[in-house]
């Protein structure tokens, strides 16, 4: 049922964002916090949007500790040195914890560098805070210390 949703949703953004450019991109990451995790992060940038749609999963020494998907607004890109940007961004996202048996729900403000280097290949690094939610059976949970940082490269269409 999940994995039908989210081909209904991919068909969906398919038809409905225009695709001159597009940036696909792959990130590692790490977290800081209560439980420190590390992961991976895949995104999709359309060229024109200043959105980021993103899916997650993170890695604890049991294996897989949750997946979840968000979405970045990129409130500004400001130009500092040539091809180097400083970017701020907030994050709305939701997924499941795993190991905690958990829904999560988070909000996350993200601050970083981008630039572009090489043709059509962008490196990026952000860190921010991510407070989160976590529903449970018959129970509300809260993660305040959440503090992940990505590292990755993006790839554009053009």
């Amino acid at each position: 049922m999940r994995v039908k949703i989210l081909a209904i949703v991919i068909s969906l953004l398919s038809f409905t964002v225009p695709l001159n450019s597009a940036g696909f991109g792959a990130a590692g990451t790490f977290e800081f916090g209560r439980e420190p995790s590390g992961g991976l992060t895949v995104d999709f940038e359309p060229d024109g949007l200043p959105f980021i749609f993103e899916a997650e999963a993170l890695f604890c020494q049991d294996g897989l500790k949750s997946l979840c998907g968000g979405v970045e607004f990129i409130a500004g890109n400001i130009n500092l040195y040539k091809a180097l940007n400083f970017f701020y961004c907030p994050e709305l996202g939701a997924g499941y914890d795993f190991e905690d048996d958990k829904v999560i729900i988070s909000n996350a403000i993200f601050a970083g560098l981008n630039g572009f280097f090489l043709p059509q290949t962008e490196f990026f690094i952000q860190a921010g805070w991510r407070p989160e939610i976590l529903l449970g059976r018959g129970n509300v949970d809260f993660r305040f210390a959440n503090f992940p940082v990505r590292a990755g490269l993006r790839f554009w269409t053009k």
